[in-house]
């Protein structure tokens, strides 16, 4: 990814620690989203995440620091991955992690990446990318996508296989409370 303008996401801490209402967690969301996958999250996105158990519904409409947080890391998944997905892959990481720590794990190595210049090239021995025309690197980069997005489709449902998520608990954090509903691990 050519990184023309500067992407960088907050970290936990940087993100705002007072309630908000729905408007005011999209503005924030947006403003980071917008630049990146080029739509907006919308109300009716986030509503479909609180109905889908993605992210927890607000606390008398108001948004805390949890909900700014999933709202970014689900806005930029949706658009690799189903939500059923994104569920499965939130409660395998938070299985290991709490929100804050899984929120800035995906921060951090989404930032160390988004500042490179370009994505390291794998090794490709059928063609020079160094001498190639950018159609040819948009292709290799397309193709880069394609894999890493079966990485981590087959990585999920090897999860999944191994029953290593269990969708009969809720997930609570050290931050406060659940960053989304529905699942656990089934060592917890």
């Amino acid at each position: 990814m050519s990184n023309e303008q500067s992407i960088k996401l907050p970290l936990w801490a940087e993100l705002p620690q007072l309630s908000l209402h729905l408007d005011q967690l999209l503005d924030i969301t947006n403003m980071y989203l917008e630049p990146i996958i080029g739509d907006a999250i919308t109300k009716t996105m986030m509503h479909n995440y609180f109905k889908a158990d993605i992210i927890i519904p607000p606390v008398k409409k108001r948004y805390s620091q949890k909900h700014v947080a999933g709202a970014i890391v689900v806005g930029l998944l949706k658009n690799v991955f189903t939500l059923d997905e994104i569920k499965q892959a939130l409660v395998w990481i938070l299985a290991d992690a709490t929100a804050q720590q899984g929120y800035d794990n995906f921060v951090k190595m989404f930032n160390e990446q988004a500042a490179k210049p370009q994505l390291e090239p794998a090794s490709v021995t059928s063609i020079d990318l160094d001498q190639a025309s950018q159609s040819t690197v948009l292709q290799y980069e397309a193709v880069q996508s394609i894999l890493y997005w079966l990485a981590a489709k087959n990585r999920l449902a090897a999860a999944v296989k191994a029953k290593t998520i269990d969708y009969q608990h809720r997930v609570t954090d050290a931050c406060g409370g659940a960053f989304f509903l529905g699942v656990v691990s089934r060592e917890t």
